[in-house]
């Protein structure tokens, strides 16, 4: 008979087992040719930067092909309009004629809105159900840019209790 603490220490080994052992890490890493690979490289081309989180990636594309089964498909085209443009940063997509039709252009400001807010979906306010789906909170890109003087909601500027005492000056702040 299998105890509770057997049960656990078997957990714990494959675990370990699975964490430690490159060969089967490797295998629940993406292939080069996958979905998640094609868009975590449109992602660097359309926000610009050199490195991004493969998890989030993997997980804004998982949220916007359950917001919209068709999302695959718009995305294999999307690649091949801006492989025909020859479009290589994301500047020149402004004013392009990509950004101009419906599909192509949706399905780039869908992309880059799920990294930017960090979720897919449109929020419903005073509604209990809508079709949004968290990507991410604190990676999101939309506290970059103030990142120096904005701390993200929800976090503690100091220790507990810090709004008690109120600051000597605007620069403490």
């Amino acid at each position: 008979m299998l105890s509770r603490r057997n049960l656990l220490k078997t957990g714990l080994y494959l675990t370990g087992f699975a964490a430690f052992t490159p060969a089967l890490s490797r295998a629940l890493l993406p292939s080069q040719n996958s979905d998640n690979t094609v868009f975590y490289k449109l992602s660097l081309l359309l926000t610009g930067r050199t490195q991004l989180s493969q998890l989030l990636s993997q997980r804004a594309l998982t949220c916007l092909a359950k917001e919209d089964s068709d999302f695959p498909v718009k995305l294999t085209r999307l690649i091949q309009a801006m492989n025909a443009a020859n479009i290589t940063r994301a500047d020149q997509l402004n004013g392009h004629r990509i950004m101009s039709v419906t599909e192509t252009g949706d399905t780039v400001k869908k992309i880059i809105s799920a990294w930017y807010l960090g979720f897919t979906g449109t929020p419903l306010p005073l509604r209990a159900t809508d079709n949004t789906r968290f990507v991410t909170y604190t990676d999101a890109m939309m506290y970059a840019p103030t990142s120096d003087a904005t701390v993200i909601p929800t976090y503690s500027r100091g220790q507990t209790n810090y709004w008690v005492r109120p600051p000597v000056t605007i620069l403490t702040d």
